[in-house]
């Protein structure tokens, strides 16, 4: 146990590209769809997505692509931080009167002459429906914080809603910047949205209308020429899916795709891909933090010091130094440190190997025979699993194998398609830990209750399973306070407490490199969406 195991960058970068845990290039090539054209743009990610209702469960970055090609929100956010109208005429504010002082009293005015791609008029009763639908307990919607919140919401007339909160609550832009709007006159009558058929053949207001899908392979979509912030400049919009994260970044340098999104390059081909000629590099930060997630009703995990001794044996910065070539910052948060309400006296324990195995043998996990530790016939055994195809996940997970070996525990790596890890394997809370990377649910708000409020088990994001009443209070006190400093501090406290059991364990803030191919104008990195597509109709060749 005491016997030091090192792995340099050569090694977990080659380690994770030559093992099994990646499947052979040759398996995953697919050729071309076509070279760059004017009518045309091809953008690449290593997942598919699975469903395209973006109400419901979403694969951040993956499923909402579809979502900001096909839909719309009432307003968005630009590449400053700022709210923009879309769906709404204007962005409703205290001071032109829309909301009352109180700020529990909304009126939210619509952009008239606005159409679904099916002919049908956008009016107040989709946005009507659009609520009734995400507070519904029988629809697996993927967030509900600030709408559980909606006392009342009232149709005024066809082009306006009044909605009346129970209390006020801080977040609610960014609530309704993630969720789109979806059509009353195709979903009311559905007996079942979470499996109707509009999930993989959506209607939006969209800027795109989706045409085709071939099931591993990709998506077509064309303009629609009746967007309401104008026709798109690009007629068609292609989105490939190549697995392998090195495939795919051959695609780019040759011309086979035209942007190349979600996850990017590898980190280890940063310089390299700064070179090339004609490609833009699009350095990217974005609003996830990469974390282990623990399914804290498995038995190995009931244990929040169990969590906390499991999470600092591992070297995290170890991680990001040889494996992210120090491209991404350390957190010890669900947040970035570089947000605003990040607690910055959170204090790094990691990597301390000889003090959790002192906790684990505290908490009752002693070395079996086999060097493995047990406690009550339960082996410390268990699998990781995150994307297949992303080198610099499974060094890390190969990491993390290794230091967790010393102390007498035993990880399997087990991963698996996108599309398969972060379906009900995860939805479903089926794992035993992931590598994961996810945002804050309500955008850049520090409010997590979608993933961590004991209400969001089963009714949410809260895949941990995780329950603790104090952070529960806190998190509700959090959505309410108006002041900035008090919330900061409200949000330090649930830091501490998160980082003290570990119901995830953070291991950097993302900052991905994207590339597009130079002719390719328009594109604009936003810090605040994980959606590359966000501002999709803006997109022109040069």
């Amino acid at each position: 146990m005491s016997t030091k195991l090192t792995l340099n960058r050569r090694t977990l970068i080659k380690g994770a590209a030559a093992s099994g845990l990646i499947l052979p290039v040759s398996g995953l090539y697919r050729p071309a769809i076509a070279q760059s054209n004017p009518d045309r743009v091809i953008f690449a990610t290593t997942q598919e997505p699975v469903q395209f209702n973006p109400l419901l469960y979403a694969n951040g970055g993956t499923d909402t692509i579809p979502e900001a090609l096909v839909f719309d929100a009432l307003w968005d956010v630009d590449d400053k931080g700022a709210f923009i109208p879309n769906l709404a005429a204007r962005l409703p504010t205290r001071e032109n009167g829309d909301i009352s002082a109180d700020g529990k009293t909304w009126k939210i005015s619509l952009k008239q002459g606005v159409a679904w791609s099916d002919g049908q008029p956008f009016t107040a009763k989709d946005v009507e429906f659009t609520f009734q639908t995400i507070v519904n307990p029988k629809v697996a919607a993927r967030m509900r914080s600030g709408f559980d919140l909606i006392d009342s919401l009232k149709v005024i007339d066809d082009h306006t809603v009044e909605i009346v909160l129970k209390k006020a609550y801080v977040p609610f832009y960014w609530a309704w910047q993630a969720m789109h709007i979806v059509p009353h006159h195709l979903l009311s009558g559905e007996a079942d949205i979470n499996t109707s058929g509009f999930n993989s053949q959506p209607i939006g207001t969209g800027a795109y209308t989706l045409k085709s899908r071939t099931a591993g392979s990709h998506m077509v979509y064309e303009a629609n020429p009746n967007y309401h912030r104008g026709a798109p400049k690009i007629k068609q919009f292609i989105h490939k899916f190549v697995p392998d994260q090195l495939v795919a970044y051959g695609q780019m340098k040759t011309g086979e795709i035209d942007y190349f999104g979600l996850m990017g390059i590898p980190y280890d081909r940063w310089e390299e891909a700064k070179a090339l000629q004609d490609r833009t590099f699009l350095l990217n930060p974005q609003p996830y933090v990469q974390f282990i997630y623990f399914n804290t009703e498995k038995p190995q995990f009931t244990d929040p010091k169990v969590r906390k001794a499991l999470y600092i044996a591992l070297e995290m910065q170890k991680s990001i130094d040889d494996i992210n070539f120090g491209s991404t910052p350390r957190t010890l948060s669900y947040l970035h440190p570089s947000h605003w309400a990040y607690n910055s006296a959170l204090k790094e324990e990691t990597a301390n190997p000889e003090l959790a195995a002192k906790m684990l043998d505290e908490a009752g996990w002693r070395a079996g025979n086999d060097g493995i530790r047990e406690k009550d016939g339960v082996k410390m055994k268990f699998t990781c699993s995150t994307t297949a195809g992303v080198p610099s996940r499974q060094a890390s997970q190969q990491l993390f194998q290794q230091n967790w070996k010393q102390i007498g525990v035993d990880m399997e790596i087990k991963n698996m398609p996108g599309s398969v890890v972060w379906g009900d394997y995860t939805t479903k809370s089926q794992y035993d830990t992931l590598l994961v990377a996810w945002e804050p649910t309500v955008g850049m708000d520090p409010d997590y209750s979608a993933r961590c409020h004991s209400k969001a088990i089963g009714n949410g994001a809260n895949y941990t399973l995780y329950k603790n009443p104090k952070v529960d209070e806190l998190l509700d006190l959090g959505a309410e306070q108006e002041n900035v400093e008090e919330r900061k501090a409200t949000y330090g406290k649930i830091q501490e407490i998160l980082l003290e059991e570990v119901p995830f364990a953070p291991q950097f803030g993302v900052v991905q490199g994207n590339m597009t191919v130079k002719a390719l104008q328009g594109v604009k990195v936003n810090q605040y969406v994980t959606d590359a597509a966000w501002n999709v109709h803006e997109w022109s060749w040069a």
